[in-house]
């Protein structure tokens, strides 16, 4: 994997998303038709249909390889192009990214308006194995409207999140760890996390910079294309967005 170089500046921890300009083909029906979307959702997954349904205004849309069985329910196929629905493109765009991780190994935790992963066969053992460390990744997707261009675009956030468990794979928090453990085993989950230096309880000023180099910059360069559940693929741009300052000119 090569390194991402970036030029001295500051940098979000948000990456610009490509998805497909042509026309793809979506299941479409009335949201009056379908007031509660829990049942249809339950019903595809019982049948083991490989589709989903997401509502957005007054429209429920279909996707997905058995999206044409969606007929049956009222469906109507249409061409459409991801780049005018936003709201759909970033939920399309995470659960391709999502369903790519599962197939990797990945446990996947969906949150409201986000995704949290960790792999559980990746961690950092504390306590004499008693704790496990487990990095993970906070995923979001959002669009916006390009100033230069007027058109909309999209991007991914990825956060680094941190999961503690014990070696029966239960959930710990740092409360639990420093009154069973104590405080130094606190402090090396510190180290392991970033957030004191190697060694020592000093604070490390430096852990916004060193996760996204040494954890988001891999994790993005590990995931540049996957495939999107309505079809066709994302691309994932390896450098993320930079802030430039800017001033009035006199």
């Amino acid at each position: 994997m090569n390194r991402v170089h970036l030029d001295p500046g500051i940098y979000l921890n948000v990456f610009p998303v490509k998805i497909p300009e042509e026309e793809i083909l979506i299941m479409t029906a009335p949201r009056s038709s379908f007031q509660d979307l829990r049942s249809l959702r339950q019903g595809l997954a019982e049948a083991g249909r490989n589709a989903w349904v997401y509502a957005d205004g007054d429209v429920v849309y279909g996707y997905g390889s058995d999206a044409a069985t969606l007929e049956e329910q009222g469906f109507q196929a249409q061409w459409l192009r991801l780049v005018e629905l936003p709201r759909l493109a970033t939920r399309v765009i995470i659960e391709g990214l999502v369903s790519t991780l599962e197939r990797e190994g990945y446990e996947t935790l969906p949150r409201k308006g986000r995704w949290q992963v960790y792999h559980p066969s990746q961690f950092h053992e504390v306590a004499n194995g008693k704790i496990r460390v487990h990095r993970g990744y906070d995923l979001r997707a959002f669009f916006w409207r390009d100033m230069a261009n007027n058109q909309l675009a999209f991007g991914l956030i990825v956060d680094i999140i941190w999961l503690l468990r014990d070696n029966a794979n239960q959930p710990l928090n740092m409360r639990q760890i420093r009154q069973q453990y104590g405080y130094n085993v606190t402090i090396t989950i510190g180290q392991i996390q970033g957030e004191y230096l190697p060694g020592s309880n000093k604070l490390n000023t430096e852990v916004a910079r060193q996760r996204l180099y040494e954890h988001i910059l891999p994790f993005i360069q590990d995931h540049l294309e996957f495939d999107l559940p309505c079809g066709g693929r994302a691309r994932l741009l390896p450098e993320p967005i930079r802030v430039i300052l800017g001033g009035e000119e006199r």
